[in-house]
């Protein structure tokens, strides 16, 4: 089982941290790499071996080839005929065989003979094999095989050395094979077929088996698969180990994260719910005024309406006297139920208006996104938070003709009510806070300036920030400026502020003309 909860914002975390199945597609890519990387090994192990293979038949070729120049440069040499050493009689030479005074027969071994019997030996004790091979060979041995013909003819192309690996009856074999120029020398056996100083009249060969290089593969092959296999077994278990703590941390801070925003959604809407109050209760003493003289007219006009009741009734009953209609006069009635009906009018009016700004500052029947008329958006404003503004501030409107600004008009309104409150709370005693709008091309504007106390350099860097507050303990959350900045930067727009302490503060909210095509879905 897991020793914590996951988040709830699970769907937040990379799958690849969150389900431990795409681990495993981790663990392919690095087996992989790993495959990859020990045939890279291994190929380069064989390269390397076959190249020392190589260069040791070339050192082969270079020894036999000193010899035979030895050889061809003194013009041959003698040795005692033997059952393995017999006259060469592909060799015309008028000494080819000669008697020393003591009676021993010696015979000429000619470079090519020489060559030949080093072959043999060499065959014999290493495994190497010498060959002579010409396309035009005087002995009909040194005809050349299919490898060797091709060679031949490559160096009359050009080519200085051929190598290669081909079969043959004791398995693979691996083959070298570089010209041989004819010199001056070779012409006592040569000139007759044609031969000139330079001409390639053929090439020796070395080969040697394969499998010893095979052998030298396979030890490097031990070696990396245990190295690798360690590698791979290492990362394998780190990699795994690292991915499960980094798993278990990002679920961690994704639970602190949930947790933050929780206590910041319920900072807001308790800093939502203060401000509701505070407007409440604006709001509330706003509409008393008129609703208390409202109800005071209505007690006076029900007095009236008593006294013209009792006195129908008296009439109807035939005992109203003249005394009875002297007794209300009737002129002052008639003229004080007139001012009283204009005023109850007038004050149910001003009730109405106010109910009507609450509604268009709330805009509940048009939260979503819109063409909206600023000014009439921040006029509603003004008056739901007037309760607020009038014992602080003379308020004055520089309001300029505005387009249609799409935006979330409810929440560009909460923007202007952070503003003027925190306008208002600038000022110590009586100020003016001066309401500005305009527009360009690209831009609509709105500006909330004030004369209270002004900000000092470093207030201003941090008014952004959310819970940075300047107010006494208790009396502010510091997210009303925090919660504006971040409604104005999701409508693509900015919010700039100019203060000097002791003149005032100015804000300016801009907001694009062409707005966005989605909600801001600040809530």
């Amino acid at each position: 089982m897991e020793a914590f909860v996951p988040s709830a914002t699970g769907r937040t975390i990379p799958r690849v941290v969150r389900e431990r199945r795409w681990w495993l597609l981790l663990l392919v890519v690095w087996g992989l790499a790993v495959g990859i990387s020990l045939h890279s090994h291994i190929e380069d192990t064989r390269r390397q071996a076959t190249e020392v293979a190589i260069e040791g038949a070339r050192n082969m070729f270079r020894t036999v080839l000193l010899a035979r120049n030895w050889n061809s440069h003194h013009g041959g040499v003698y040795v005692p005929v033997t059952p393995t050493t017999q006259p060469n009689t592909y060799l015309e030479h008028p000494r080819r065989d000669v008697m020393t005074t003591d009676g021993m027969a010696l015979t000429m071994i000619n470079p090519a003979y020489m060559t030949r019997l080093i072959g043999e030996s060499a065959e014999l004790s290493s495994g190497a094999v010498f060959r002579l091979s010409s396309l035009n060979p005087i002995r009909p041995g040194n005809h050349p095989d299919d490898w060797e013909r091709q060679a031949l003819l490559a160096f009359e192309q050009g080519s200085k050395e051929v190598t290669g690996i081909v079969p043959g009856s004791q398995g693979a074999m691996l083959r070298y094979m570089a010209p041989l120029a004819v010199k001056k020398s070779c012409l006592d056996c040569h000139a007759k077929q044609g031969y000139q100083v330079g001409d390639i009249r053929g090439g020796l060969s070395v080969s040697q088996r394969y499998d010893l290089v095979e052998d030298v593969v396979l030890a490097g092959l031990r070696k990396d698969i245990v190295s690798h296999g360690a590698a791979f077994a290492v990362v394998l278990a780190a990699g795994w180990f690292l991915l499960e703590v980094l798993r278990r941390r990002w679920f961690e801070l994704a639970g602190k994260v949930d947790e933050l925003e929780a206590s910041q959604s319920q900072l807001l809407q308790s800093e939502k719910m203060a401000s509701i109050g505070q407007l409440a209760a604006g709001v509330a003493h706003e509409i008393n005024n008129p609703v208390g003289f409202v109800n005071s007219n209505l007690g006076t006009l029900r007095g009236y309406s008593e006294q013209m009741i009792a006195l129908l009734e008296r009439c109807r009953r035939g005992e109203a006297s003249e005394a009875d209609f002297a007794a209300i006069d009737f002129d002052y009635i008639r003229s004080d139920v007139g001012d009283l009906l204009n005023e109850s009018r007038d004050g149910l009016d001003r009730v109405k208006k106010i109910v009507v700004d609450l509604k268009n500052y709330s805009r509940i029947d048009q939260s979503a996104w819109q063409d909206a008329d600023l000014n009439s958006g921040i006029e509603s404003t003004l008056n739901v938070a007037w309760n607020e503004l009038k014992y602080k501030a003379d308020v004055v409107r520089e309001f300029g003709n505005l387009p249609p600004v799409p935006c979330v008009a409810a929440q560009i309104n909460q923007v202007v009510m952070n503003l003027l409150v925190n306008a208002v709370h600038a000022i110590d005693t009586h100020g003016t806070i001066t309401v500005r709008t305009g527009h360009d091309e690209t831009w609509a504007w709105i500006e909330v300036a004030d004369t209270g106390k002004g900000m000092t350099p470093e207030v201003m860097k941090r008014i952004f920030e959310p819970f940075y507050t300047t107010k006494p303990v208790g009396k502010g959350t510091g997210l009303g400026l925090s919660l504006s900045y971040d409604i104005v930067r999701k409508h693509d727009g900015k919010i700039e502020v100019s203060s000097e302490v002791g003149v005032g503060t100015t804000f300016r909210v801009v907001l694009p003309l062409n707005g966005k095509s989605e909600a801001a879905g600040v809530t």
